[in-house]
């Protein structure tokens, strides 16, 4: 029975390493499908080989059950090497080489099915004489010779991979040479010595140490989601640079260009400096608009807006104002348009239109001189129309291997070539990604070095609609309200008084409130609006909150109107969703204001008449001659604060005079609110009244202290303290400043 000592520790470690293995939770890869398995079988194996030895020892007699479990000892064996050939074969082969060589699987299995079989229904002869035991014949010779095969092709493929020899994934096979070698050499001296299942238990023991650690690997996984993280973060400071850089560049010629108008007395000069600026300022559109599109479609916020439009006066329009874009270059601009192309399309035609001109900009910024190329095609086919646009330019061309990276966000070719060429990298990106949002398609042909061609696939309606009635351009006259009364609700005291200012150019009578709790309890008291105009971000109730509990009051009609900050796509309807009537973004566009008015105050509005207006206080205020106080004026803008930006939002001098003096009373408890809650550590509160100080600069002109309350804002938003803390000393100095300038302007 001393014989037993090896197969019962072989039990033991296989014993242990099954519940070592499976006693925390382990991540699902190769090595570990593979090893799983593996100890299982050899835990088996150990089991009944310890069993076919007690019974010939103890009960001599079954020999026949002897024989069937050698069988089953036999097949997991060649079970256990076969696995062995499995794990050799994922470490020697790459991923994309393993999946073609799949099929190869199948073939192994049946290979080891037919074997099993035979292994089933050959003989075996068992020895059990003196002590010494062991089987012999054609079961256990077919059982050496496929367990030397797949032994065999495991050396193959491991020279195969000779290069990763050292790599301590072949541990085991190592393990198996040597161990081989000593089982040959004791079985030679002594065949009664029960070695095999130990020697194979071992193997497991060694491969459990050299198969990648999962809880190792966990970090390694947790490693490269860092390394991720932080090459997120770089290429968002990356993006910032750039977008610094491209945001800079335009408005430098729009601020000095205007500077220069302002004092030059040369009307051909100012003409072509205001052709500049107009340049610029569509630049500088660009760029923003091209970074909300590339945020709106990561967001899956972009949505398509079908409307009846024509086709080729579209596209011609396309082609007029790329002409101008191309200025001085000596490039000609071809346009070839389908003649069979329908009158009348429904599709969105912004979206379509965006796409040309992000390909005819590129061709134009990457071409010299030459042409390029915009031609549309068309197939007709029942009420659909699939457009072939191509733009081909003799421009600078793509290298082969960049095509593929062409419509990668942030992507700039060549941009160590290019430095003098303005973008972000974004249109195309956007393009590609506007082209699959109409099911369209975009492919790119390009030589490098003499021109590309963009072809752009997308199908839309004809339509047999007027095209006139959808078409036509309403432009609404301003209308006077002489017997209507809104009420603002915003805690923002400037705000109020922009508003009012605003109202009162449509005769509308305005009556304040400045938080949600006040606006509640004026119309609880009977208080009659014929409309709420109410601020989105108000200390202790919000917007929101408030129009929930008006609501809730018995019999409440009145049209709520929403005041915010948020002028993202998508906001108005996210607003309009949750009760309120209309939006309006800040600042207050005219236009924008008389739309809604229009439509919330329609039935007893009349039109504005000119001649017979009243003339109101303040109008009559606006055309006296003013006070000058040009001296005044110059020492705000020789301190940066842009006056003229204000100016153009409160509207004349007296408005803006009075607008500081609000500012210096409210801060007066403001500021030491917000000290209070930075050190409280209340991110909330203190979000409010920076949002408040940023919402005051901006009216005001304060361009720095806006931007740095603007900051605040976002990172109490997300309750970074330490950055509170940090830059605080920052917030107030420059708010300080501005103080001091104030009370130093008003004293004159």
């Amino acid at each position: 029975m001393s014989n037993l000592y090896l197969p019962g520790a072989a039990i033991l470690l296989s014993l242990f390493l099954v519940i070592l293995f499976f006693s925390k939770k382990r991540l699902k890869n190769d090595d570990t499908r593979i090893f799983q398995f593996m100890i299982i079988v050899q835990l088996l194996e150990s089991i009944i080989e310890t069993l076919i030895y007690i019974i010939c020892y103890r009960y001599s007699s079954y020999i026949e059950l002897v024989k069937f479990l050698n069988s089953f000892t036999c097949s997991l064996y060649l079970l256990w090497v076969w696995l062995f050939f499995r794990y050799i074969f994922y470490i020697a082969y790459q991923e994309k080489h393993r999946n073609k060589l799949e099929i190869v699987k199948k073939i192994e299995i049946v290979i080891n099915i037919i074997a099993i079989i035979i292994i089933f229904i050959s003989p075996i002869n068992i020895m059990n004489e003196n002590g010494i035991m062991y089987g012999y014949g054609m079961k256990a010779n077919i059982t050496y010779i496929v367990c030397g095969m797949w032994i065999f092709l495991s050396i193959i493929m491991t020279m195969y991979n000779i290069k990763n020899i050292n790599n301590k994934k072949y541990m085991p096979l190592w393990a198996l040479f040597m161990i081989a070698a000593l089982i040959f050499i004791i079985r030679s001296f002594d065949p009664s010595i029960i070695i095999i299942p130990f020697a194979l238990t071992f193997i497991n023991l060694v491969m459990y140490h050299s198969i990648e650690n999962p809880d190792v690997k966990m970090i390694n996984e947790l490693e490269l989601a860092r390394n991720q993280s932080d090459k997120a973060n770089r290429a968002k400071s990356d993006f910032l640079s750039s977008m610094s850089h491209e945001i800079r560049t335009p408005l430098n010629a729009i601020v000095c260009l205007s500077e220069i108008i302002n004092d030059s007395d040369d009307i051909d000069e100012i003409h072509e400096d205001a052709k500049d600026i107009v340049s610029a300022s569509h630049t500088l559109l660009d760029i923003v608009n091209g970074v909300l599109d590339i945020s709106r479609i990561e967001a899956n916020k972009m949505e398509i807006v079908n409307s009846i439009y024509n086709p080729k006066e579209e596209f011609e329009e396309l082609a007029k104002l790329i002409e101008t874009r191309i200025g001085e270059k000596e490039i000609e601009l071809r346009t070839n348009f389908a003649v069979d192309m329908p009158d009348c399309l429904s599709g969105d035609k912004g979206k379509i239109k965006q796409i040309i001109t992000n390909l005819l900009s590129n061709a134009v910024k990457y071409t010299e001189k030459g042409f390029i190329d915009f031609d549309v095609k068309c197939i007709n086919k029942n009420d659909i129309c699939k457009l072939t646009i191509s733009v081909k330019d003799t421009g600078r061309g793509i290298k082969k291997e960049q095509i593929d990276k062409l419509f990668t966000k942030f992507n700039r070719l060549d941009e160590d070539k290019n430095t003098t060429i303005e973008g972000t990298g974004l249109g195309l990106a956007i393009t590609k990604s506007l082209v699959e949002l109409m099911g369209g398609k975009i492919i790119v042909d390009s030589t490098y070095g003499e021109g590309s061609k963009f072809t752009v696939f997308i199908a839309q309606k004809i339509s047999r609609e007027n095209l006139l009635e959808e078409v036509k351009n309403i432009s609404e006259e301003k209308v006077i309200f002489d017997s209507k009364e809104v009420l603002v609700v915003d805690d923002n005291k400037l705000n109020v008084k922009v508003a009012s200012k605003i109202f009162k150019e449509f005769n509308i009578q305005i009556e304040e409130a400045y938080s949600g709790f006040e606006c509640i309890n004026k119309i609880e008291n009977g208080n009659c609006y014929d409309i709420i105009f109410m601020d989105i971000m108000m200390p202790k109730l919000s917007g929101v909150d408030t129009l929930k509990r008006l609501k809730e009051i018995k019999d409440f009609n009145i049209p709520v109107v929403a005041l915010t900050a948020d002028a993202m796509e998508g906001s108005a309807n996210k607003y309009i969703e949750v009760g309120f009537d209309d939006c309006i973004t800040k600042p207050i566009n005219r236009e924008r204001l008389n739309h809604v008015l229009n439509k919330l105050l329609s039935s007893d509005n009349r039109k504005e008449n000119t001649d017979n207006k009243p003339i109101h206080k303040d109008e009559e205020r606006e055309n006296q001659p003013m006070k000058d106080k040009k001296s005044n004026i110059e020492y705000l803008k020789e301190n940066n604060i842009d006056v003229d930006a204000s100016l153009e939002l409160l509207g004349d001098i007296e408005m803006y005079n009075e607008t500081l003096n609000t500012f210096i009373e409210e801060n007066k408890e403001r500021i030491p609110r917000i000290e209070k809650n930075k050190n409280e550590g209340n991110m909330q509160n203190y979000s409010i009244d920076v949002h408040a100080l940023k919402s005051d600069s901006k009216y005001l002109g304060f361009a720095k202290l806006a931007e740095l309350s603007y900051n605040h804002e976002l990172k109490s938003k997300d309750n970074d303290l330490e950055y509170i803390n940090e830059h605080y000393d920052e917030l107030i100095n420059e708010y300080e400043r501005i103080n001091k300038i104030i009370n130093n302007y008003l004293l004159k």
